[in-house]
């Protein structure tokens, strides 16, 4: 069912990731506004309102209270990890459609609750996963959907920056295990998993994982790396740090046809060398391909998008259920770095559970 817009807005938490992805998104989108402004600390909601010319009237400090009495149809919940699940499942129930902010959840049990209050209410619950939305990847997407590799037969992911602390100053809580669900791994481990998942459109049958913490004082794994094998037989492996500088987004793709290569912030971000049509390794390899890359996403990033999706009546690609199987093959990786050995999927939920207890090697 088709609705007249804007889509109005209340977001709930006021951290950097509001500050940096939500609110510039919403302040350059027609078809879309902030009606609400929540956050405990109402002096950081005041700011944020402040700086991008929203009425303070429109500040709250109770996100259940503003789901009672504000005027809105959508709810971008922006807060830590742990809390996803609450919020998300409330906003649904009081029938508004949720955009959550990566991870979905910290367990398979919370991510359940969420796609089950969206279905039970007949709203839209999208995860903002912000790597399906850069340039470079809806150009890769299309040509490895668009078969210029033919069959992938391996491929390889990386995701690293500087540490969380760089990030968001104010933000301790990505550290600690009980509010985060763990380090380096649910934190950016979650982008390039779901990328490679998205441009492959395969899944994963079982991995294998090894993490230690290298050099931040934190009692999470600051570095990871992950084996992993699809159920098509495929063979992938993602890595992920904490301690990177600068920040880093890679992925490499191995087919039939010749390689495929992302970078983000290369001079060329994607790259694809052909064989040749006979496939002989002694000849010289055959074209090479740099696609022109978009200053922009095609649909204009999570918010727009998001905000044409409940606008059209159309479902979010990077729907819940997206979401979740995300979700449980990081948490298949802490089951792993608990037990040092392989994981089958699909994970139980007392394997979800058990996964937040482990502890980098």
């Amino acid at each position: 069912m088709q609705m007249k817009g804007p889509v109005r807005f209340g977001i709930i938490g006021c951290g950097k990731i509001t500050e940096r992805l939500a609110l510039p998104q919403l302040a350059a989108c027609a078809k879309a506004e902030v009606a609400a402004l929540v956050d405990t600390d109402r002096a950081a909601a005041e700011r944020l309102a402040d700086r991008f010319r929203i009425d303070r009237r429109l500040i709250w400090t109770d996100w259940k209270r503003m789901l009672r009495e504000a005027e809105v149809e959508a709810v971008a919940v922006c807060l830590p990890n742990h809390l996803h699940a609450e919020a998300t499942v409330a906003a649904l129930g009081a029938k508004k459609h949720v955009l959550v902010e990566k991870p979905i959840a910290t367990t398979l049990a919370e991510a359940d609750a969420m796609i089950a209050a969206a279905k039970a209410h007949e709203r839209f619950l999208m995860v903002e996963q912000t790597q399906r939305f850069d340039p470079v990847h809806e150009v890769a997407h299309e040509l490895l959907a668009n078969g210029t590799l033919g069959k992938v037969l391996r491929l390889h992911g990386r995701l690293g920056h500087a540490g969380p602390e760089y990030w968001s100053t104010t933000s301790p809580w990505f550290t600690e295990k009980r509010q985060s669900g763990g380090g380096a791994l649910i934190d950016v481990g979650v982008h390039i998993l779901d990328l490679l998942r998205w441009l492959s459109g395969k899944d994963v049958k079982r991995l294998c994982c090894h993490a230690k913490t290298l050099q931040k004082s934190v009692a999470v794994e600051d570095n990871a790396a992950v084996l992993l094998e699809f159920t098509d037989g495929t063979m992938g492996a993602f890595d992920v740090s904490w301690t990177t500088h600068p920040y880093e987004v890679t992925t490499t793709w191995y087919g039939q046809k010749g390689q495929l290569r992302t970078a983000i912030g290369a001079e060329h971000p994607v790259r694809v060398q052909l064989c040749k049509a006979d496939g002989d390794p002694n000849q010289p390899l055959g074209e090479e391909l740099r696609p022109a890359i978009p200053a922009t996403s095609r649909v204009g990033g999570a918010y727009p998008y998001f905000a044409e999706c409940v606008l059209t009546g159309t479902p979010p690609f990077v729907s819940g259920e997206e979401g979740r199987a995300t979700l449980e093959v990081i948490l298949g990786a802490y089951e792993s770095m608990r037990t040092g050995g392989w994981v089958d999927l699909p994970l139980s939920v007392r394997e979800s559970r058990a996964a937040m207890g482990s502890r980098p090697r």
